[in-house]
């Protein structure tokens, strides 16, 4: 096969664009849970930042997926994000930024961006990446499962893809049309495979096909499975490279960089898949144009046939699985077939030899701490957690702190509590782990105090932060709880952190508990739940008085500078109670 590499260098040459092949850089992934890296339990659940990687040449391109769910255009800026991709940034390396999905869902007012203000944040992008001398390229948002017109053609008067085209346009940078991109794909090479795109390339899994998911999931219109996000970021590489070739609008500047972009990117090979039956109905993995080394799975769902193995193209047995899943392509064209009883004999197809793998760069999510970090194991919830309160977690001895593990009033849980200092900048840090994304966890903090007002403090959970109000328990002794209402929680390694709002500090915090399973402090195991089954029963646990957390209101602008109506703590009257077993 022809290198894709060398034909788009000489291109380039004739072009009269000087191409640098040695270049090294970095990609920064700006984005949301489409595009964001999620840890192993989450498999298949995949963002296609998290395998772009895979489709440059390692010795040379290094990526940085920022991306994270649940963000929009506003509060990734709002959160500080872009500020952090452009610390870490040098001068000539590359900003890819895709959003759109949360931008329009005005249900959620943290995201929501309504439309006259979406290509002011993007824009924001834009500038803020040319000041640090970062090459900036556009993405449109990822296609819905074939709904072209929800990102556009403005249904719903959000047409987040030609507000991007237009700003790529005016600021003559590369325009990635992700979302048309895939849509053609899906109603053109797809069309005629009912429920392929749904099944194998979005994340609707049946029950008992993937270990991380026994009972299902039914995700088939938004997130990707890994051989989606695969061939997303395959669609990315076409995209970027049709740029090079016919993009006449660009800068001169913006089509140097873009040559030394595309001048990285790994050549690809032809990955056929097919069957020993000449009238198989069910679906099958479609041909893939991936680089070797990629991860790649082989399914097959038959509609009535008998599955019995796949075999590669010198008929060696793979996998007896109609799933086969974890393994890397090789650098040279190849086929796969799935063989059916009653179907032909496997027949060898002829192939050249197999060049070099290459190396592959590793694609960091957000810089939080690794899920392999020591913590003292009597930190590690250990008991059965109650199934109102699925994630206890002790939280006497943070990772950062302001103040003091103690022990010297009665009534804690654990290992003790801690004693924030008397300051309204003290704070506590604390390493979390967590193994699933949830959009609306509930959080409950343990503390005691003694006093006559309130010691409100900022909460932050996976970057997002809540205004606590700490009403006075009457005594140290006497333990209280207050809640934390529709906590976004992501499937990857972050952190909380507690921070004093006056200089009395904050309460002592004896524990917190997530009503999701599979949170925990990062280098523990997720707590074992009674019965493991979602339930709201009433649990025995130690006395609360049961209290209404009041509001605490303060004056917000968004990232454009304008001023937003005044927000209020998430709060409900609390119903239930845990304690540590």
């Amino acid at each position: 096969m022809k290198s894709v590499l060398k034909f788009l260098l000489l291109s380039a040459v004739f072009a009269g664009v000087a191409v640098s092949d040695s270049t090294s850089f970095t990609i920064h992934v700006a984005g949301d849970s489409t595009v964001q890296t999620y840890k192993d339990s989450a498999y298949p659940q995949t963002g296609w930042g998290q395998v772009l990687g895979y489709f440059f040449d390692g010795a040379r391109v290094k990526v940085n997926n920022a991306a994270l769910g649940g963000r929009s255009s506003k509060n990734f800026i709002e959160e500080g994000r872009l500020d952090g991709i452009l610390k870490a940034a040098q001068k000539g390396d590359y900003l890819f930024v895709q959003f759109g999905h949360n931008d329009r869902d005005y249900s959620k007012e943290a995201r929501y961006v309504p439309p006259e203000d979406f290509p002011g944040y993007i824009q924001k992008f834009v500038d803020e990446g040319k000041k640090k001398g970062v090459n900036v390229i556009l993405v449109s948002p990822m296609n819905l499962n074939g709904s072209r017109n929800v990102f556009s053609t403005g249904a719903n008067n959000y047409d987040a893809r030609g507000m991007m085209q237009k700003i790529a346009t005016n600021s003559k940078i590369p325009f990635v049309d992700l979302n048309m991109k895939a849509y053609n794909l899906y109603n053109t090479t797809y069309k005629n495979i009912p429920d392929y795109v749904t099944r194998y390339l979005y994340k609707k899994l049946e029950k008992g096909e993937y270990p991380n998911y026994p009972d299902g999931v039914n995700d088939g219109t938004t997130h990707f499975q890994e051989m989606g996000s695969m061939g997303h970021a395959q669609l990315i590489c076409e995209e970027l490279e049709d740029n090079l070739k016919n993009n006449t609008n660009l800068s001169d500047e913006a089509k140097t960089a873009l040559t030394t972009l595309v001048s990285a990117i790994k050549p690809r090979y032809t990955i056929k898949v097919q069957t020993n039956l000449s009238n198989y109905k069910g679906l099958i993995t479609q041909t893939q144009y991936f680089p070797a080394g990629a991860p790649m799975t082989l399914r097959v769902t038959p509609n009535g046939q008998t599955f019995e193995k796949w075999v590669d193209d010198d008929c060696n047995e793979l996998s007896t699985k109609q799933i086969y899943y974890g393994f890397k392509t090789k650098a040279r064209d190849i086929t796969y077939t799935a063989m059916f009883k009653g179907g032909s004999e496997c027949q060898k197809v002829n192939h050249g030899e197999e060049g070099s793998s290459g190396e592959n760069p590793t694609s960091s999510s957000s810089g939080e701490p690794g899920s392999s970090a020591s913590i003292d194991t009597a930190l590690c919830f250990t008991g059965v957690a109650d199934t109102a309160w699925r994630s206890p977690i002790d939280m006497s001895t943070p990772e950062v702190s302001d103040g003091s593990t103690d022990k010297d009033h009665e009534g804690y849980t654990g290992q003790g509590f801690y004693n924030i200092s008397n300051s309204a900048t003290s704070k506590a840090v604390y390493n979390l782990t967590s193994d699933q994304s949830a959009s609306n966890a509930r959080v409950m903090v343990r503390y005691a105090f003694a006093g006559t007002s309130n010691r409100d403090m900022k909460i932050t959970i996976d970057k997002g932060t809540y205004d606590v109000a700490f009403p006075p328990t009457g005594s140290w002794d006497k333990w209280d709880t207050v809640y934390i209402e529709d906590v976004w929680v992501d499937a990857l390694d972050f952190q909380m952190t507690i921070a004093s709002t006056t200089n009395d500090g904050g309460p002592n915090i004896d524990m917190i508990a997530f009503d999701i399973k599979g949170v925990y402090r990062t280098g523990c195991k997720p707590a074992k739940v009674e019965n493991d089954q979602q339930d709201t029963t009433p649990i025995r646990l130690a006395p609360n008085r049961g209290i209404a957390v009041q509001p605490a209101r303060t004056r917000t602008f968004n990232a454009l500078g304008r001023e937003l109506p005044s927000e209020t703590t998430h709060r409900r009257q609390p119903t239930r109670r845990v304690f540590f077993h």
